[in-house]
Order: structure tokens, then sequence, then C-alpha cells
């Protein structure tokens, strides 16, 4: 680069700025004056460089590629959740026409079950129909509202610790799957073959409960006994939910000490609820099941918590509907279903355990560490708004460029003194500053001298 003639002789290991002209100190990496980076550190001929530089493909993580396995194996779990809906809708042929004939008491649990009222005759029909009504709408807005996040999943871009409420619902299935497979094989090995009050049922009852169960279960439970008392405790604290409606429709809560308290409280509840109809040894499955739901309800919302419900419930019920005894394909596909789910619900299991130690420790375990792209000087790219302003200026002597350096030098009791030709900002220490209505404004910090 020519340097035009200032009355002295340039040294030869000076460098001046491509814009103004200004000699740049030698370990300094910016001009002084007006603040663009040195041409030897600068890709290209001098001026404001707008080039990024190339964006990085980043190597799918172990994490990624487990989560992205996992969000695959769940679309079979997606096609059992549309025969499951197939099985409640055929099944009100089933049921409406046995179901006027009987009746049935609703209850509540306060701890225990206690009966509020008793329904019947073509007033508990139109109450089984507001039953599969609620489950078919809460199917739907659980496929609305997670495809584009389960989509992304199945393409290998989920964000790490956040997952859709359909991941979230299959994963908290497989492990209440594989937990409940665990406690009734110990149970059955340790003392007495587990019991269902459910095993000599008709199917039309069967149907009929299971459905009541998802939904009213979830209303007397999740609602009642999670989001009404986080509504008080919120007016207390006056710290209310910018939504008002979550309190009953759930969805969108962190989770403090008043949210886990309450799920656990509740989740106990809910298991001693199962202790007169299945038996003690119903009751520890149960409250972990009561957990998932809560968690569903607090994160995702009142419906995924019904769908994750159902789900559990209707498990079997595709091929008590639709299967006879001599179709033995569907309950071979069915068992090695099952089999895969287990499978699958012995990883999610080891995370949400993990998971919850995380939570009681505030610590992250087994994250990845990232590590930072570095560029060498030359790729650093810089664009000050106060070039486009500048003039170019003849370049200052060497003896203008002393005085100029002893202009800059600042010292302080308490902060270092700056050798000649070089800036100091007396706040952060930095060397780099630029040149603006005859004072000099640190390029690290912004402090104006």
């Amino acid at each position: 680069m020519s340097v035009p003639d200032s009355g002295a002789e340039p040294r030869p290991q000076d460098e001046y700025c491509g814009y103004c002209g200004t000699l740049i100190p030698p370990l300094g990496r910016f001009c002084p004056r007006c603040g663009a980076l040195r041409a030897s550190l600068r890709e290209g001929p001098p001026g404001p460089q707008h080039v990024r530089p190339a964006p990085v493909r980043r190597t799918p993580s172990w994490r990624l590629i487990i989560k992205t396995l996992l969000a695959f194996g769940m679309l079979t779990f997606a096609a059992q959740l549309v025969l499951g809906l197939a099985a409640l809708i055929w099944g009100t042929t089933i049921v409406l026409p046995e179901i006027v004939h009987d009746d049935y008491i609703v209850f509540v649990i306060a701890p225990v079950l206690i009966g509020i009222a008793e329904i019947s005759g073509d007033a508990l029909a139109a109450y089984y129909l507001l039953i599969v009504a609620a489950i078919v709408a809460s199917a739907i807005w659980l496929a609305l509202t997670s495809a584009k996040g389960y989509y992304k999943e199945l393409k290998m871009k989920g964000e790490p610790r956040k997952h859709s409420a359909f991941f979230d619902l299959c994963g908290l299935m497989f492990a209440v799957l594989f937990m409940n497979v665990v406690v009734v094989l110990v149970t059955g090995a340790l003392w007495e073959e587990p019991t269902s009050p459910t095993e000599d049922s008709e199917l039309w009852r069967l149907l009929f409960l299971l459905a009541n169960a998802s939904v009213w279960e979830e209303l007397v439970v999740r609602v009642l006994l999670i989001g009404v008392p986080l509504l008080l405790i919120d007016l207390l604290r006056n710290k209310m939910q910018d939504k008002r409606y979550r309190y009953v429709l759930g969805g969108g809560f962190t989770f403090g000490v008043a949210e886990v308290s309450l799920v656990l409280v509740s989740s106990a509840l809910f298991g001693l609820g199962h202790l007169d109809g299945w038996g003690s040894w119903k009751v520890f499955p149960a409250a972990v099941a009561g957990v998932a739901f809560g968690y569903m309800f607090l994160r995702h919302g009142l419906a995924s918590a019904v769908m994750l419900h159902f789900a559990f419930d209707y498990l079997s019920m595709p091929t008590e509907v639709f299967a006879s005894t001599s179709d033995m394909g569907m309950l071979i596909i069915f068992g090695f279903a099952v089999l895969a789910w287990m499978a699958m619900g012995a990883v999610f299991f080891g995370y949400y355990i993990l998971r919850m130690v995380e939570f009681v420790t505030k610590r992250e375990y087994f994250e990845e560490v990232v590590v930072a792209r570095t560029y060498p000087p030359y790729q650093v790219y810089y664009t000050h708004p106060y070039v486009a302003h500048q003039v170019r200026q003849p370049p200052p002597g060497p003896a203008e460029y002393e005085q100029r350096g002893a202009q800059q030098a600042w010292a302080g009791p308490a902060g270092p003194r700056a050798s000649p030709g070089f800036f100091v900002c007396p706040v952060c220490g930095s060397t780099e500053a630029s040149w603006r209505d005859g004072k000099f404004q640190c390029l690290r910090c912004g402090t104006v001298i």
C-alpha cells in the first residue's frame, strides 16, 4: 500500500489504516482513529467487510441420535392410539344398547372415594357420549399441537431437554408400562398373583369404565387437586399465570416447589384410590402413573393428560373389540409391539429417574460439551458505522504519532500507565479504541475518554 508523504520517512514495521490513513500501534488490531480492523488481519482489500463465515454443519450428538430413533419407534404407538380411538368410537355401538339399563355413581377423591351423584338411563348414555367426545377432542388437540415439534424430532432437529407433547406422552407411557410389568412380575414371584376388578367384566362395561376413568379421573385429580390449589397459591403470592384458564386446562407451568408438591400429593391420593378395587399391589404403580399424568397436565395441558390416561387404559381394547379368539395374528403383533415398547420404556424409565435426580441436586448430568469454533485472526470481520463518514487523510509522521500517543496515555493511582503510542482504557484495560470528536471510545466496554 502506498503511503503519502508526511514529511518523515515511515518505518518498515509501521502499518497505516486503509480508511483514514492513521498509524496503527504495533500491537493494536484496530485503528485508534476510526476503529477499522487493520488490513493485515483482514481478507481482501481494505474496506467494509460484510461477508459472514460459512455456517458450520454440526455433527449429530449421540443424545440426538437416540432421541430420533426413539421418535421413529413411537410411530408404532401412534398406530396403537388410532386403533384405540377406533375401538372407542366403534364401542359406542356396543355400549349404548346396554348402558341405558344400568346406573353409575360419580365419585371424587377426598382422600377416599366418595360418591356425589348417581346417573342412570338416558342420562348415563348422554354422559358416556360426552366422555367419548372429550377423548376424541383431546386426540385432535394433541395431534395439532404436537405435529410441528414431533416432525422436528423425526428430522433430528429436536431441541435438547424439550419434547413435543406426543413425544412426552409416548415416553411416559413406555416408562409406566415397563414399571408396571416389573411390579407385576415381582409381586407374583414374591407374594401372590395380582388381581384385577375388571377381569370378569362384560365388554360394554369395560369400554365405558376405562373411557370414563380417562376423563373423569383427570378432572377430579389433576384439575381439583393440582390446578385449583395452584390457583389459590398464586392468589396468595400475587403471581397469577398470564392465561388464567391454565389452572383448569393446564399447560405452560414451570416446576417449582408448589407444583412438584401438589403432583406428589395428588399422585399419592390417586394411588390410594385404587386400593379397594385392585388391592395393595396397585397403589405404587398407580401413584407413579399419577406423577406422569400430573406432569403432562402441568407441562402440556389437560388434553395430553387425558390422552396418556386413555392410552394406558385402552392399551388392550383394540384386540378385545376387533380381534376374535381365533385371530392369533393380531394378538402376536400386539405382543411384539408391547415388548418393543417395554424395551424403550426401560430407556425412558432411566431417563426420567435421572431428570428427577437433576431436579433435586440442581445439576445436569451427561451433558455434551460443545466446543466453540475458533477462527484465525484473518477471519475476523469488522464493520464500524463511523467508517462511512470518514475522509481519507495523509498518515501522520512519527513526530505527530508520538505526540498523539502521549496524549492518549492515562495514569491513575489504581491503574496502569500506557506506553507512548497506545491507548489503555481505565475501566477494562483494553488497548483498542476509536477516535470520535476529539475523544477516544474503548472498543471493549464503550468508555469515552
